[in-house]
């Protein structure tokens, strides 16, 4: 099983280093969120956000995590959960879990390829 994975708001591209803008990283967070949460009322949605301590982890970006994840945690029926609970709670509701089977892969770069 493969859980989504999302770069756009991953801290390792959303901080240019040059010129980084704090605010708008948490603006960003937020504005994801909260459509996220809108589109919830009625279908399933996630939001991952991957944090690296070399990265948030500087005094002078950790604030800006923190503010967001206590906002997102002042809203009602929102799950915070590792991407192996995540995992596990698909295969429990495969009746309520969409599966893509892409088959195997016609080509690929390992040694042995019959390709």
């Amino acid at each position: 099983m493969t859980v989504p994975y999302t770069f756009h708001v991953n801290d390792i591209v959303s901080f240019p280093f040059t010129g980084w803008n704090p605010a708008a990283y948490e603006q960003a967070l937020r504005d994801e969120f909260d459509q996220l949460y809108e589109e919830g009322a009625t279908r399933r949605r996630m939001m991952v956000i991957s944090l690296h301590d070399r990265i948030s982890g500087h005094a002078n970006r950790v604030r800006v995590p923190n503010r967001f994840l206590t906002y997102a945690r002042s809203n009602p029926d929102v799950w915070f959960a590792r991407k192996d609970e995540i995992a596990d709670w698909a295969l429990l509701t495969r009746d309520q879990t969409p599966v893509l089977d892409r088959g195997r892969a016609p080509v690929h770069g390992l040694p042995g390829s019959a390709a």
